[in-house]
């Protein structure tokens, strides 16, 4: 009896384990920018100091232990497309001549770590904050900044002028709603905040206009839209 009652005790045990993990596959469609840029002097070539705020995909497969009933660890790999489209106004002094497109692809690999902190539980979903670190490295650097800006020096390629880390904080809001026992369907938004500076620190790296970018730093606003499956034993 009693050796029975033990392993009735242990199969609930691990079941409740396993319960504590779960998988999340997310789609994050986002608008991706690198912050208003600050000029020294007046420079006719760009149209705005902002730029424009550009639409951009991520997806992200992330792992996720719960720690206790409020408070949840993630982590896992990120797809991100990141950079940004900036109006200039190419080799002419008149605002409305020549218009064109400065387009900055950086695309990353992410690894997020994340502290999850439920703030409204129900009885079948909960509405979570959450934030934490993110490492990315880069799979993809480049631009059309020397097919549409004509200078006499040749600047090196796109691979040596932007970082190849980059790290920042991802600040979002999530609502879980469970559809079964082991499915939930995710609902949610996210801002994640830049803090490195995207051009690396070798000085032909922004020369003529692209010296005006003294703030490279990349910020992305992205919904989150997924799947969370819970991993039992």
């Amino acid at each position: 009896m009693k050796g029975n009652l033990f392993i009735l005790c242990l199969i609930l045990t691990v079941s409740a384990i396993g319960q504590k993990h779960s998988i999340y596959i997310n789609y994050k469609p986002s608008f991706t920018y690198f912050g208003k840029q600050s000029q020294s002097f007046h420079n006719y070539y760009f149209a705005s100091r902002k730029g424009d705020q550009t639409f951009n995909n991520s997806f992200n497969i992330l792992y996720s232990y719960r720690f206790s009933s409020t408070i949840t660890l993630a982590t896992g790999l990120e797809y991100s497309q990141q950079g940004q489209n900036i109006n200039f106004n190419a080799d002419s002094a008149f605002p409305s001549a020549n218009r064109q497109i400065l387009k900055t692809e950086l695309n990353y690999l992410r690894i997020p770590f994340t502290i999850n902190y439920s703030i409204l539980k129900m009885k079948k979903s909960e509405l979570n904050i959450y934030s934490g670190i993110s490492l990315g490295l880069a799979i993809k650097r480049k631009d059309n900044y020397q097919n549409i800006i004509l200078e006499d020096i040749l600047l090196p390629p796109a691979e040596k002028r932007y970082k190849n880390k980059d790290w920042a904080i991802p600040i979002g809001v999530n609502y879980k709603k469970e559809l079964t026992s082991k499915v939930s369907a995710n609902f949610g938004c996210e801002y994640l905040v830049g803090l490195t500076n995207a051009f690396s620190e070798n000085g032909a790296s922004k020369f003529g206009v692209l010296s005006e970018f003294h703030n490279s730093k990349q910020n992305r606003l992205a919904l989150n839209i997924g799947l969370g499956f819970s991993v039992t034993k």
